[in-house]
């Protein structure tokens, strides 16, 4: 096959496809030329290498070309560098400039543009807010609370009057889910029975234990696929959520109150233990203007770690996944503040507001999905090398679309990273 067909790409502008008649970018140095009296030959000074204006004459074609030609000028009309897929130079970092549209009576379904792309932007340093550091700072506040509000609720149990065997009843499910998303649980409590011994004699020892060895787990961020960080919150999330709801009803006012306040003390306790992780989730940095990103995304990020409290290798995230993950931790504590008291609301809020802040600054550092949808069954291979020039990216549109065969990538909605 000749190298033309294999280096070619579809045009398109923030994900926006257009057809393209012709281009052209202006190259070469910027130059300015002394001339000397009495002198033969200038001296020629070099400015620097000419600005890429890269221009197209393009149009759009089809029963929809309205809304496409809407699109279209909405991503030229969206302030800022957005990138542009040359049909020949690839990925670029460009600013839209001075672009024109055009309708013709005798080319009625097709819209003509005269579009202007201008590589590079200013890179100047730019103050950015830790937002890490800040939903970090959210746990001391939080793990006071938390104490505070589990020592409230407790003082209106009457131990005294309490059946072991109701409670065991009672808070079965509150274990269950405690032995599966609080590992510290294990070691603490053996079995049912050791913690309702320790809710109905020691509840305060049970409490600051139990929220002293979440806090001292050495954490370490493991990816952003379907076995790494963020995967584990969104399921923890959605538990937090569930466990009101999952839990029987007590007859008994004492035991109702104590198994109250235990599944608040457990949700208290695996929110805290999902901020510390969701504040080591890093935020993917472009390495350069011209580079936004790294192109090689894995969008079944596995992670992995070289030696114990290593760093496991971050990728790329898929912004649609963390903001999955974004809105099940923000539900899960909308669940948690709504049965709280106000100085425990309170402190739920500033967390969320820390933990939305944070999450949504690494979906934006990720990239987006599109629906795609081929026109019949191909290879995987073959699919991405189509729409990324890179068939070795066949893997991920496999996981992300949960296809049986790599070989049969089926002529149905599929999802697929936009660049």
């Amino acid at each position: 096959m000749s190298e033309w067909r294999d280096l070619r790409r579809e045009a398109s502008f923030r994900g926006v496809q257009f057809w393209v008649d012709s281009d052209s970018v202006p190259v070469g140095r910027r130059t300015h030329i002394h001339e000397y009296p009495k002198r033969d030959q200038p001296s020629v000074e070099d400015m620097g290498r000419r600005t890429r204006e890269f221009k197209f004459a393009g149009f759009i074609v089809g029963g929809d070309f309205i809304a496409q030609r809407d699109r279209l000028l909405a991503a030229l009309d969206t302030p800022g560098p957005g990138e542009l897929v040359h049909p020949w130079f690839g990925r670029l970092m460009v600013t839209a400039g001075d672009c024109e549209v055009s309708h013709a009576r005798n080319e009625l379904g097709m819209v003509r543009f005269s579009l202007v792309f201008i590589d590079g932007a200013a890179a100047f340093p730019v103050q950015t807010v830790n937002t890490r550091r800040q939903l970090a700072a959210q746990v001391p506040t939080l793990l006071e609370s938390i104490e505070a509000r589990f020592a409230s609720a407790m003082a209106l149990v009457d131990s005294v009057r309490l059946r072991v065997n109701a409670v065991r009843r009672a808070i079965s499910s509150a274990y269950a889910f405690a032995i599966t998303c609080l590992s510290p649980m294990t070691s603490l409590f053996t079995d049912l029975s050791s913690l309702v011994y320790s809710v109905i004699n020691a509840p305060g020892a049970l409490a600051a234990s139990l929220l002293s060895d979440i806090a001292s787990v050495e954490r370490a961020f493991t990816g952003y696929g379907s076995t790494g960080s963020l995967h584990k919150a969104k399921i923890t999330g959605q538990a937090i959520s569930d466990l009101s709801e999952q839990s029987p009803t007590a007859d008994d006012p004492d035991v109702a109150a104590l198994q109250a306040a235990l599944i608040g003390l457990l949700q208290d306790a695996a929110l805290l233990d999902l901020l510390l992780d969701m504040a080591e989730v890093p935020i993917a940095v472009a390495q350069s203007v011209e580079q936004p990103a790294a192109l090689s995304i894995q969008l079944e990020q596995e992670g992995s770690t070289t030696e114990a409290g290593a760093t496991a290798e971050a990728g790329v995230p898929v912004a649609d996944d963390v903001l999955a993950v974004r809105d099940a931790i923000s539900d899960a504590m909308w669940v948690i503040a709504g049965e709280s008291q106000p100085e425990h609301f309170g402190v739920i809020s500033d967390a969320r507001l820390a933990l939305d802040r944070h999450l949504t600054q690494v979906a934006r550092s990720g990239v987006w999905l599109r629906t795609f949808r081929p026109r019949e069954t191909v290879s995987s291979l073959v699919l991405a090398h189509k729409l990324y020039g890179d068939a070795m990216r066949g893997a991920e549109i496999v996981s992300r679309n949960a296809i049986r065969h790599p070989g049969f990538v089926p002529a149905t909605e599929l999802q697929v990273a936009k660049s």
